[in-house]
């Protein structure tokens, strides 16, 4: 992982713009299907990439135990929202080739609804990934991290099984319309353990640093950019009601521009 501390957000601005036109290059000099560049915004640069499931539980599931999860919850969200997903009687067995998960749609659907997920959210915006790291930015730690993740560079995935890999999945899913209002893309991790394929922590496959695999890129910008950013993003009308569209959002995001905001 390559760490770049900058001073301001304009600087943040241009290095990744550097960023976006050298990946459309490198695209174009592969013919690559590949994603797109992603970004992540984090309140703490002292945290890790960690899914919701592994920040709720130390059990590692396999792909077809956390499927089961998911079969066990649908009847009661189905009940409870009158929406509908389509499942399979059993999990079909996993043949190594890079994928969305089975029942990819409902996941989705969770992980923007709070229930601990192995998805890993990005947004292709990164003015959408400047917003959630600097929205909830202030606690006493200094800076800010926005990540940013290119999906290798080399035309496809190459490594071992049983090492952690980490899984890019395509934006195109009937989800919760949050999905598309936030840009949103998600990467799983797994690796092969006793014939099955587990979901692992990012870190273990970050950690390798293979750059024929990912790069990943960790920007550092100080708190103290925080109401300029927030600002000039609400013009964008990148707000929290605007990217939630849920009525504590709303509430949010009038207690920033009627209180926080006001001038004394």
């Amino acid at each position: 992982m390559d760490v770049v501390e900058l001073a301001t957000f304009e600087e943040f601005e241009r290095e990744t713009m550097v960023l976006l036109k050298d990946h459309k290059e490198r695209r174009g000099e592969t013919m690559a299907d590949i994603l797109p560049v992603l970004f992540r915004g984090q309140a703490r640069p002292s945290w890790d990439l960690t899914t919701t499931l592994e920040r709720c539980s130390t059990r590692q599931y396999c792909a077809e135990d956390y499927y089961n999860v998911m079969r066990a919850v649908r009847p009661a969200v189905e009940s409870c929202t009158e929406k509908r997903w389509p499942f399979h009687a059993h999990y079909r067995h996993d043949d190594g080739v890079p994928a969305a998960p089975q029942g990819y749609e409902f996941m989705a659907y969770l992980r923007h609804h709070g229930f601990p997920s192995p998805l890993l959210d990005w947004t292709r915006s990164f003015y959408v990934a400047a917003f959630f790291a600097f929205q909830s930015a202030k606690d006493k730690e200094p800076n800010v991290a926005i990540y940013s993740l290119i999906e290798y560079y080399e035309p496809s995935k190459r490594g071992d099984a049983n090492e952690a890999t980490i899984v890019g999945i395509g934006r195109d899913v009937r989800t919760h319309k949050r999905h598309f209002i936030q840009q949103s893309q998600y990467t799983f991790c797994n690796k092969q353990l006793d014939g099955k394929y587990v979901y692992c922590s990012h870190e273990d496959a970050f950690a390798r640093n293979d750059r024929t695999q990912d790069v990943l890129t960790k920007f550092i910008i100080p708190k103290t950019e925080r109401s300029k950013v927030l600002d000039k993003l609400a013009m964008m009308n990148i707000t929290a009601y605007s990217l939630f569209g849920s009525e504590e959002s709303l509430l949010g995001t009038l207690a920033y521009q009627k209180i926080e905001r006001r001038p004394l």
